[in-house]
């Protein structure tokens, strides 16, 4: 039986308790006079016995024998009258704010929450209401990810977009060099496919509907490919990418468990984003190293940096620093790559380099 069952059992039992009682009382006092009643009559006739002629008198009956009827009845009637006003409304008022807050939802406000609203009580209502709260959090989450992944598909795309008409551009200007940039044109259409897919499961993962399908990845090649695109990608603007690895360990196949292609989607746009804010004929520094059993990936650019007070909000989705109103984007590839790093139990974070740029930092735990 649940809380609220036995909660309208005591109601009731109380209620019905109250007119037992209260029919006892009153037959218990009837009861008590009839018999002073008696005794006063057996007195009487004691007197009338020594006295002679008998005196004759009117029958007394007592004025409560004429309410005892109605006084019992009158009684459980009240009982039971407030004890159902104090149960109606018990149940009442949080059936009342749970519709409420339904319509709200209804009506596109998602915001609403009830669980507070409770107080102490403790039944099965208080659970319905925290259930509508976590719904609410729920359907605003998955709201909240359809809308940012629209934003998401076409940031992501526009990169294999650009290395695309690079490629084109090239055979264009060096016919000798066809067949690499019909090579590279192919594979960055395959990647784009593949990309739609990412971004569906990454939606999907933010909302919490399905976790991450981890194996273990190789640090090695995937920063080789991550680094080949940049590379790549920065010749158009004569910006070389410095890779150095710093390891700690003999061993330079140095690998973590997770999704690869959700990890190389989350490394590749912490570098692209490095590219997109260097000037030309700069460079950008990609170091790796381990530290207290996890893999420390540093990216560094010679950019204009971002202000102090923005550093801790750059990977909020949407979110574009005051000094990166020329650039175009979106502000969502820092907000991907934070979720993923954390969805793999690490840590990204951002600083300004004293020389000028930005250093982001990626922690990912060893394998």
């Amino acid at each position: 039986m649940g809380r609220l069952y036995w909660k309208f059992f005591i109601f009731f039992f109380l209620a019905q308790l109250t007119s037992v009682i209260g029919v006892g009382i009153a037959v218990s006092i009837v009861h008590e006079r009839e018999e002073l009643q008696r005794e006063h009559e057996v007195q009487m006739q004691a007197q009338n016995k020594s006295l002679s002629p008998p005196v004759l008198s009117k029958p007394y009956k007592p004025r409560h024998k004429r309410w005892f009827p109605l006084m019992p009845i009158l009684v459980g009637a009240i009982a039971s009258f407030i004890f159902a006003a104090i149960l109606a409304w018990y149940f009442s008022k949080p059936i009342k704010r749970l519709r409420q807050a339904f319509a709200s939802a209804a009506n596109g406000n998602l915001d609403v929450r009830i669980g507070e609203s409770m107080g102490t009580r403790r039944d099965e209502l208080v659970d319905l209401g925290n259930a509508f709260d976590v719904m609410a959090v729920r359907l605003g989450a998955l709201l909240q990810s359809q809308t940012r992944l629209l934003h998401q598909v076409s940031h992501e795309l526009r990169s294999p977009l650009a290395r695309l008409q690079i490629a084109v551009g090239l055979a264009r200007q060096q016919p000798d060099k066809l067949e690499s940039s019909l090579t590279r044109i192919e594979r960055e259409s395959v990647r784009m496919d593949d990309l739609v897919g990412e971004l569906l499961a990454l939606s999907r993962l933010e909302s919490g509907v399905i976790k991450l399908d981890k194996e273990r990845v190789n640090l090695n090649e995937l920063l080789t490919t991550v680094i080949e695109d940049a590379r790549f990608e920065g010749e158009a603007r004569k910006i070389t990418i410095d890779y150095k690895m710093q390891l700690e360990t003999s061993d330079t196949s140095l690998s973590l468990l997770g999704q690869q292609d959700l990890l190389h989607r989350a490394i590749d746009n912490v570098v692209r984003n490095a590219l997109k804010y260097s000037p030309s004929q700069s460079h950008v520094s990609i170091k790796t190293s381990v530290e207290d059993s996890l893999i420390k990936i540093e990216v560094n650019d010679q950019g204009a940096g971002v202000a102090e007070d923005e550093l801790d909000i750059i990977f909020q989705a949407f979110f574009r620093g005051s000094n990166t109103n020329q650039t175009d984007g979106h502000g969502v590839g820092l907000a991907i790559a934070k979720q993923i790093i954390e969805a793999h139990g690490g840590t990204i974070t951002a600083s300004n380099i004293a020389t000028g740029g930005l250093s982001v930092v990626i922690k990912l735990p060893v394998s």
